[in-house]
């Protein structure tokens, strides 16, 4: 057995007494997250009758690990509770791990990468799943925010805007070699066009490779390491950039018209958002291939990922030029030759 495996075989029967004679039959890593080390773990346990399970291990990386921790637990936790489609998580680290990084603890689930299925499904088939993703993603911005948090004003319409640049400029501010100023002057200028009516809780990063299909076509949604209550259009935006940016034609005009359907209005300056959300990925470009990506508490594999992926954020610049107008040297310099 390895020394790692070792080490957690025996801080898990520490902390599950009900779970007794725990053994670690596999430990095998699978894809990483920009955000974390991921293992599916095969235990069995019980005096006589033995159970086997399969559970996802996932372990935190960079700075504010500790925090990620904490919220992508305390989130999903919330989220089952509320009946959303989640993972069932069972055990938190976040202070007194073996192996000096926290990590929390979840179900496997057993189920096929959505993005997968409408690679390799008939047009009849993708309608569906992209049904399923909007009807999905509706739920989610639809749920009582309160569950979540419940401290937040509800008088102040202005209020998740003017949230987004103060922990912008408090971002921007550990770079000051990055002047900044253009964007936020620009977003400075729309701030009135971006009330909002009503909190909702956020995913961050809802797209089709966070949401897995089992055998009998029921979804559960994974990654919730940066789950917030806030305007949905910071959500929406993002996902819409994200299948603009990896060139799926068609998709983000399919994905908004699926969402304003089951949200039953149109959504209001979708176009600013999706401004936004480029600067943000632009922003976390520069400063990871800059100055390293311990900086925004990634992996090493993330920036390897991100070289790999150079004409998938040039799509975002290409966009972010043209919703703002705006030429920013940073970013223009990451991409200076090939556009």
């Amino acid at each position: 057995m390895s020394e790692q495996k070792h080490i957690l075989e025996q801080y898990l029967n520490a902390r599950f007494c009900d779970k007794p004679v725990l053994k670690i039959l596999h430990l095998d890593k699978i894809a990483d997250g920009w955000e974390s080390d991921n293992h599916i773990i095969t235990v069995e346990y019980g005096d006589t009758h033995r159970i086997r399970e399969n559970w996802v291990w996932r372990i935190y990386s960079g700075s504010g690990n500790r925090e990620k921790a904490v919220l992508e637990f305390t989130s999903m936790e919330k989220l089952y509770s509320a009946g959303y489609p989640v993972p069932r998580v069972f055990l938190l680290e976040a202070d007194h791990s073996p192996i000096d990084r926290p990590f929390i603890m979840m179900e496997f689930i057993q189920g096929e990468m959505m993005w997968r299925l409408l690679d390799n499904s008939s047009e009849e088939k993708q309608k569906q799943l992209l049904d399923q993703f909007c009807r999905l993603y509706v739920r989610l911005h639809k749920l009582d925010w309160k569950l979540f948090d419940d401290s937040l004003p509800t008088n102040n319409p202005l209020f998740f805007i003017d949230q987004w640049l103060t922990e912008a400029r408090g971002l921007i501010q550990r770079f000051p070699d990055f002047d900044a100023s253009p964007i936020l002057d620009w977003i400075m200028a729309h701030r009135d066009l971006l009330t909002c009516e009503r909190p909702s809780a956020i995913q961050q990063d809802f797209h089709p490779g966070n949401i897995l299909i089992r055998a009998d076509d029921s979804a559960t949604v994974i990654d919730w390491a940066h789950f917030a209550v806030s305007d949905f259009r910071f959500d929406l935006s993002w996902t819409l950039v994200l299948t603009h940016a990896h060139g799926w034609t068609g998709m983000r005009e399919l994905i908004l018209q699926g969402y304003e359907r089951y949200l039953g209005k149109s959504v209001e300056q979708i176009e600013i958002f999706e401004a936004i959300a480029c600067a943000r990925r632009l922003f976390d470009l520069t400063i990871s291939l800059t100055f390293g990506p311990e900086h925004l508490g990634m992996t090493n594999q993330a920036v390897e990922s991100i070289r790999s992926s150079m004409d998938v954020h040039r799509r975002v610049h290409r966009l972010f030029n043209e919703r703002t107008g705006l030429h920013v040297k940073a970013f223009d310099e990451l991409f200076e030759g090939d556009e």
